[in-house]
């Protein structure tokens, strides 16, 4: 593993944002990374979580504009999920914010079809 926690999860996001897909070994290889990252840090002593979470916001706004959908939604998800301590709450607005204007997650077979607030 790199010196510092997040440099693979860094080089991976690279990658994947390179490959320029929303799916695929470059963006299972991204998760890969950041989960080995949130492993390791969360071990180490005095270690900043804002890293992380500014991380995860920067990455799902990154594959939002690639129009990566779920890939963004993910992302913004698991900031929402990890970070529910105080301090992050403008972080964890900014992903919210950023979730309402995604389109709507795909349907799945057998459940109805969510609407969005605006649309009722």
């Amino acid at each position: 593993m790199s010196q510092a926690p997040d440099s693979d999860y860094r080089q991976a996001l690279e990658k994947a944002l390179t490959a320029g897909q929303c799916d695929g070994d470059a963006v299972r290889d991204m998760w890969s990374a950041y989960g080995r990252w949130y492993g390791v840090a969360s071990s180490i002593a005095g270690y900043w979580k804002s890293d992380e979470a500014a991380a995860l916001l920067r990455q799902g706004d990154r594959f939002r504009i690639l129009n990566c959908t779920e890939v963004a939604r993910a992302s913004y998800q698991t900031l929402i999920r990890r970070f529910p301590e105080d301090g992050f709450a403008p972080l964890r607005e900014a992903a919210r914010a950023s979730l309402r204007s995604l389109p709507p997650p795909p349907a799945v077979p057998g459940q109805p079809t969510p609407v969005r607030p605006a649309e009722i």
